[in-house]
């Protein structure tokens, strides 16, 4: 399927629907088969009570690095369309469920990024001097090779369920489980089982500051043996995000958060997979009826040759 009616579909989706819950981080394709769950929602859905989102995500990776006996090279961009339901149980309860279609080719963003780091001055990491509109995903150590992807594909990526319990005001506890429905070989999916368990909490200031929030996550990944740099995959990982909230309006809000990862890969000494990564989100939402909401953003890495180098996000929710 190619790539830009994908985004053109998914454009139009989300110009008739909302997102106001902070949208699905995305970083990177070997980091697609780690459990790393949405992160910044504190509070569980009342009993009853069910919300859905489809979120639209492009996003654009470039890293090649080599020493004596390494070499890796992170070539591509991924357009994600995901579906999420949350739903309350009741008695502080909540089941939720994400399914992501992924469509993967070269990097129709690639002129785009460069003009934003150029204007920023912000390294581009070599990507002036590669093939734009490539994908190309290769490692190879001590003269084997690792990994070697390089055709375009569409793809369901790992489903996740999750479960989740307000254990006080904006403060609740989470769990889920991700299946092995990708396709390690498409970068997809790591074809293993994995699950995570952390906490979402937030900070309303109610005083002087009633239209700012605050809210933090933390928590920890578990992996099983999968297929993708399988004798270097770590199988716990630690995760974590900060978030700030700012209310313009009774209608229209924005919030910035920084998501942190620590490295899912060891044994390397090349920085994409050495490196935290540390992706940062800046979103904005606009409520056009007190049930449907549309959100746009950007998505920009802190960590030089860590996180996915850019990426754009629309979101839509409608709850009832």
């Amino acid at each position: 399927m190619p790539r830009l009616p994908v985004l053109i579909l998914g454009l139009l989706i989300a110009s008739a629907t909302l997102a106001d819950d902070p949208p699905p981080v995305q970083l990177g394709a070997l980091f697609r088969g780690i459990a790393i769950p949405a992160q910044g929602r504190p509070d569980i859905e009342p009993f009853g009570m069910w919300r859905q989102r489809i979120d639209l995500d492009d996003v654009n990776e470039y890293a090649k690095r080599a020493n004596a006996s390494e070499f890796i090279l992170f070539d591509g961009e991924a357009a994600q369309v995901s579906y999420t339901l949350r739903y309350g149980l009741g008695g502080g309860w909540e089941n939720s469920l994400f399914v992501p279609l992924l469509v993967q080719g070269g990097g129709i963003l690639d002129p785009i990024i460069q003009d934003w780091h150029r204007f920023w001055h912000l390294p581009n990491g070599g990507r002036n001097s590669a093939v734009s509109n490539s994908l190309s995903y290769q490692y190879s150590r001590s003269g084997r090779t690792i990994l070697d992807v390089s055709q375009s594909n569409t793809s369901l990526g790992d489903v996740q369920l999750s479960s989740g319990y307000q254990i006080t005001d904006h403060l609740a506890a989470r769990a889920m489980l991700k299946l092995p429905t990708g396709n390690a070989n498409l970068l997809s999916g790591d074809d293993a089982l994995g699950g995570a368990l952390w906490l979402d909490g937030g900070l309303p200031l109610e005083n002087a500051y009633h239209r700012l929030t605050l809210y933090a996550s933390i928590g920890c990944s578990f992996n099983g043996t999968g297929d993708i740099l399988a004798a270097q995959q770590k199988r716990f990982l630690p995760f974590g995000s900060v978030g700030i909230g700012l209310k313009f309006t009774d209608r229209w809000d924005a919030r910035l958060q920084i998501y942190v990862d620590a490295p899912a890969y060891k044994g390397s000494q090349l920085a994409p997979l050495q490196h935290i990564g540390v992706p940062l989100t800046l979103t904005s939402s606009y409520k056009f009826t007190p049930r449907t909401t549309l959100s746009i953003g950007i998505q920009e890495k802190l960590v030089f040759l860590a996180s996915p180098d850019f990426g754009v996000h629309l979101g839509v929710a409608l709850r009832r």
